[in-house]
């Protein structure tokens, strides 16, 4: 992130008038020293021009042939949030027409408060744990094994309301990250 900042000619404190974010809590960002939230991620990406995928790291960083079509367990990108979510890339690319992850929500972890949207549609299978999906004024309890599907242009969250741990293959398109 800083290096993005840096090249983008902004400082510590620029970023954070631009993004609403304190100086410090955007230096312990930089610094590894803090995990951010969803809603932190996605206000600073914008900002600097990048989408979200841009903070997603390549494990090994370097590329092999199948790379292009396959990802292996131990070579995933994955973002943990501070809000106990941690999502791991199964595509091998965001530069197709779909994403797929698998998010893991702790108990208790959640989107945010506040309903969200974007262009879009969504989908997925809940393969452990309990989630609770809102979109605009409904509210989906799902368990393993039920699966969901919207138009993310319609307000939405999620949370994983049980006491153990919820995960789930997500698919969007185009791509989020």
């Amino acid at each position: 992130m800083r290096e993005l900042r840096k090249a983008k000619s902004m400082t510590l404190q620029d970023l954070a008038l631009e993004t609403g974010l304190s100086v410090g809590y955007l230096s312990q960002l930089e610094r590894e020293h803090a995990t951010p939230s969803i809603r932190s991620l996605n206000v600073i990406a914008r900002i600097l021009g990048v989408s979200i995928n841009w903070f997603f790291p390549d494990p090994e960083g370097h590329e092999e042939p199948e790379a292009a079509v396959v990802v292996r367990a131990s070579r995933r990108r994955s973002l943990k949030f501070e809000s106990g979510i941690r999502d791991e890339l199964l595509s091998p690319t965001l530069s197709g027409k779909l994403e797929l992850l698998l998010c893991t929500l702790e108990p208790g972890g959640s989107s945010g408060d506040e309903l969200y949207s974007h262009d879009g549609e969504e989908a997925g299978y809940v393969d452990q744990g309990q989630l609770e999906l809102t979109i605009e004024s409904e509210v989906f309890l799902l368990c393993e094994g039920d699966s969901f599907h919207f138009d993310s242009s319609k307000p939405h969250r999620y949370r994983n309301p049980g006491k153990t741990r919820t995960v789930v293959v997500w698919v969007m398109t185009p791509p989020h990250y």
